[in-house]
This record gives structure tokens, sequence and C-alpha cells, in this order.
């Protein structure tokens, strides 16, 4: 009885990753391959894109992104929206200068900026169960 047990519990385990969904971000346009990308995913329109509000936070060597992406596993059922930047001197900011980016950036969807990032809804993407979703990014 123990031995069906355990089985039983095993398979919950292992079935439960199998319904979770996967991301791959692609960066379609990295000009110069120094620096960092950053990444920030987002699953609530209140935080969005606010840096404390991300879900999930990546950092990685651009070379390596522009090469192979980002790819986030084991996301629920969810809507998402995702804030991506090129931190070109890897100082961990957003760099600006008179709250003009002097670093390239860029949303899902390719949503639309004016004079503020876009809302959630419009940066927004649903990914389903089971889903593998490739998103492609283009910064600007």
């Amino acid at each position: 009885m123990q031995i069906i047990k355990r089985l039983f519990f095993f398979t919950i385990l292992l079935s439960s990753d199998l319904l979770a969904g996967e991301l791959i971000v692609k960066i379609k346009n990295i000009d110069e391959k120094i620096g960092l990308i950053h990444l920030a995913l987002y699953d609530d329109p209140k935080t969005f894109p606010k840096n404390d509000g991300k879900r999930i936070g990546l950092v990685s060597n651009t070379t390596e992104v522009a090469k192979n992406g980002f790819t986030i596993n084991n996301l629920e059922e969810s809507y998402y929206a995702i804030a991506i930047y090129h931190d070109k001197n890897s100082n961990n900011d957003f760099d600006t200068f008179l709250s003009i980016p002097k670093e390239k950036y860029g949303f899902s969807n390719d949503a639309p900026v004016f004079f503020g990032p876009p809302k959630f809804e419009e940066a927004a993407f649903f990914l389903k169960k089971n889903e593998n979703k490739v998103i492609e990014i283009i910064l600007r």
C-alpha cells in the first residue's frame, strides 16, 4: 500500500510539470553584443512594469541572449507581459537622461510607448497550460 501511495504522489508531481507552460523570448535586433539583457515577466496589471512588481526577473549576457534568447519554464496558465532592456554598461540600471531612455528597451506585443510605458493590456499575452510559446521582442 505504501508503494501505491508513493507512486500516486510521484505521478501527481510529474503531471503538474507537464501541464506547465514554457515561454521562449527572442530579442530580434541586438545591435551591439555588449553588456546585459534584463527581462521582467509580469502577471499583474497593477504592478506592470514596476521593478518590484515582476513575477520573474532574469539577467543574462547579451551575446548569450542574442544566440539563445530566454527560456522560462513551469508557468501557470495566465496572462503575462514582458519588459526588457539592454543594459549596455552593465550597471543594472535602466539609464535615462531627463526621463528619456539612453538604453534600448522593448515590450511583448511590441506594445506602443507614448510618454511612458504601455499598459499591461497592450503588452499582455495568454499562455495556456502545456503550451510552448515563442515571443519576439524588438528593441527600440
